[in-house]
């Protein structure tokens, strides 16, 4: 079986080529496993690149060597393809898919990928393209969206980019009028923070917005949030960033929670939404598991 290594150069701070990947090239090599290298060169091509390597037939491994979003593009060119299973090796500035699996250190290892197992993952769905992770709107994508631009900066890492952009934020429009519907059967209106869509359990460098979500279950994490003020916010935002708030008597007044399979949300106005990271702005979206959806190369434990 062929390994390919897709190499997303623009990945965090440094080259992966220069970082991360030597050492597994000369695993490989070590143990007479088949591999080459491909780079990608633009937004979407690493999708195009996957996608390619699919329709050969030919039974292939492919490590995407980049962040969420590189991730994002491979899956959606891995999915409904038979031959091919997908691995990650996290050099993003957040790398937060992997954290639903233990966290980077095993990924980071060439012998657990060597030896990394094939599990089927589910994706969301959207009219903007598939997610692997996490998909929300309002204030929570908002903040995403200015996270991007702080990251570029120097010494600025994906949780202190997030947490910068979520200042910038506080300051801002806080609530969106939503109307929003699960599973064609509940219908939730008002003035939300946020609504979130989570297969995987972390976003925004670290932060548990969907504690419960397993993903490969065939079902999303539906997290609402209707708007608080400003100071509840402050005092809500360490336990949300543990992961505690479905819990929380705090967060009661303020949380709606669901599993299900497909929410539609309308935002008045215009809100922002992101899908792993990239952002759009909409009046309306949707967000639809798609059960094992793509082949997951797990590392070894």
């Amino acid at each position: 079986m062929k390994t390919v290594f897709l190499v997303n150069p623009a990945a965090g701070r440094q080259d992966p080529r220069r970082t991360v990947l030597p050492a597994f090239l000369e695993c490989w090599r070590r143990s007479g496993a088949p591999f080459e290298v491909q780079t990608t060169e633009a937004p979407g091509h690493a999708e195009r690149l996957v996608r390619a390597l699919g329709e050969t037939g030919e039974e292939t491994r492919v490590f995407a060597v980049g962040g969420d979003g590189t991730f994002r593009e491979a899956a959606a060119g891995a999915a409904g393809q038979g031959s091919l299973s997908l691995g990650v090796i996290p050099c993003g500035s957040g790398d937060d898919l992997v954290r639903s699996f233990g966290g980077r250190e095993r990924f980071l290892s060439p012998e657990a990928q060597l030896a990394a197992r094939p599990r089927p993952l589910d994706l969301i769905l959207t009219e903007y393209g598939p997610a692997a992770d996490m998909c929300a709107i309002g204030l929570d994508a908002a903040v995403a969206y200015h996270m991007v631009r702080f990251k570029r900066l120097p010494l600025v890492t994906g949780s202190m980019a997030y947490n910068l952009a979520l200042v910038k934020c506080f300051f801002g429009k806080l609530g969106f009028e939503m109307d929003i519907t699960i599973d064609g059967e509940e219908r939730v209106c008002g003035n939300f923070a946020f609504a979130l869509a989570g297969n995987g359990q972390y976003y925004g460098g670290g932060y548990r917005g969907a504690p419960r979500a397993v993903p490969d279950d065939g079902l999303l994490d539906f997290v609402l949030i209707r708007t608080p003020g400003r100071l509840k916010i402050l005092r809500m935002l360490s336990a949300y960033k543990r992961g505690e708030h479905l819990d929380s008597p705090v967060f009661a007044p303020y949380l709606v929670y669901r599993r299900g399979r497909r929410m539609e949300v309308s935002a008045r106005p215009e809100a922002i939404a992101t899908c792993d990271g990239e952002c759009v702005r909409t009046q309306s979206i949707s967000f639809t598991v798609s059960p094992a959806a793509f082949t997951f190369l797990e590392p070894e434990a």
